[in-house]
């Protein structure tokens, strides 16, 4: 089954898409992937959701923003998937079926005698209608109505790439995107995951607040800065961190608050070895002694990072995922787009030790075009 996944994540900063030709279970090929710019009216919009969203009570109505923004949002991936079929020489009746993460703009986690709320912005049946493909979306919410995290949810994606390369367990995927997460995957395939803490979301924000574009490129910045101990440490005083795991994070659950009057350059130190401390303190806490450890997302390009992370596991193996054949960029997309193929058969996306789910969960709601059956294949 061809299917193509797409990923906008909580950094604001584009659309990735790829192709997976896949059953759910195993991976019969890769297709093409690409990542594209957010434009700024866009994501003028889905700021707007996101300030909205931080600020709306529980049991109140939605925001009017929200329609708004799912309906940018349909146009957004419409214009990029379009773009990107006709690029590679396809189009949509090529498609057997698409999976779609939306726009986070709220995660909160469950506490006790309270159940987390998660909104991903987007309209499945409206894409679908559009498109003339059935589409898979709001992935998170059957898990957190069961009690769950609602994330991270790419684990299943992670295992089935880990097996079809042949690593030798156990082994610790790191996505470094807005936030980060790990998963770990034990010498009996059992998975455990959670969010250890941010990843590029503080630090693109920093950047963003200096007027100095929207990364660290390489790092570089955070390489000449000063790291302010104490910071870090009260950053790392968090609630979260003694928080037993599987355990998920937004992105706006730290600020740059305790960072704010700093040199640019030392604040940008500052918060990447929070990063790096927090990301360390959620591998020790799962006891995870990985043979290797696999880096993907946008922060693998943070050379001062990945740096930071080869020293600190060594005597593990650390490898970007390009090292292994994988597609560092895509593996989100294509993580939706896998799990869109096993939302289509009922196969279960989320597990106990990825998400504190009661027990393994399908997910997905899948939007078949109005007047139009599809099958599985």
């Amino acid at each position: 089954m061809k299917v193509l996944g797409f990923m906008t994540g909580t950094s604001l900063d584009g659309i990735d898409l790829a192709i997976l030709d896949s059953d759910g279970e195993s991976i019969a090929a890769f297709g093409p992937w690409a990542e594209n710019a957010m434009p700024p009216a866009v994501r003028g919009i889905l700021e707007n959701a996101v300030r909205t969203a931080l600020a709306w009570p529980r049991g109140a109505a939605e925001p009017a923003v929200f329609e708004e923004a799912r309906r940018v949002l349909v146009g957004f991936h419409l214009e990029a998937a379009d773009h990107f079929l006709r690029h590679n020489g396809l189009s949509f009746k090529d498609i057997d079926l698409m999976g779609v993460h939306g726009q986070t703009v709220l995660h909160e986690r469950p506490q006790p005698g309270r159940k987390g709320r998660t909104v991903q912005l987007f309209d499945g049946q409206a894409f679908a209608d559009a498109t003339g493909v059935t589409v898979v979306s709001d992935f998170r919410q059957a898990d957190v109505a069961a009690g769950g995290e609602g994330a991270p949810l790419a684990p299943v994606y992670h295992r089935a790439l880990v097996q079809q390369a042949g690593l030798g367990l156990p082994v610790v995927v790191v996505n470094l995107g807005g936030v980060a997460n790990i998963t770990l995957i034990d010498e009996d395939l059992n998975l455990t995951a959670l969010d250890t803490g941010p990843a590029n979301g503080l630090m693109d924000q920093w950047m963003r607040q200096h007027g100095r574009g929207d990364y660290d490129h390489e790092g570089q910045l955070a390489a000449s800065g000063a790291v302010d101990a104490d910071v870090v440490a009260a950053y790392l005083g968090h609630p979260y961190f003694a928080a037993s795991a599987p355990k998920s994070l937004d992105r706006y659950d730290f600020t740059l608050e305790r960072v704010q009057g700093m040199p640019i350059e030392d604040g940008m130190a500052t918060l990447s070895a929070f990063t790096l401390q927090s990301l360390m303190a959620g591998i020790d806490q799962v006891g995870a002694k990985p043979k290797t450890v696999v880096l993907a997302g946008g922060g693998r390009h943070n050379a001062h990072l990945v740096r930071g992370i080869a020293s600190a596991l060594s005597p593990a193996r650390v490898v970007l995922a390009e090292d292994l054949g994988w597609r560092g960029g895509a593996v989100e997309a294509e993580a939706f787009a896998y799990m869109a193929a096993r939302s289509l058969r009922g196969l279960p996306i989320s597990f106990p030790g990825t998400t504190s789910a009661p027990e393994p969960l399908t997910g997905g709601v899948i939007s078949s075009p109005r007047g139009r059956s599809q099958s599985v294949a």
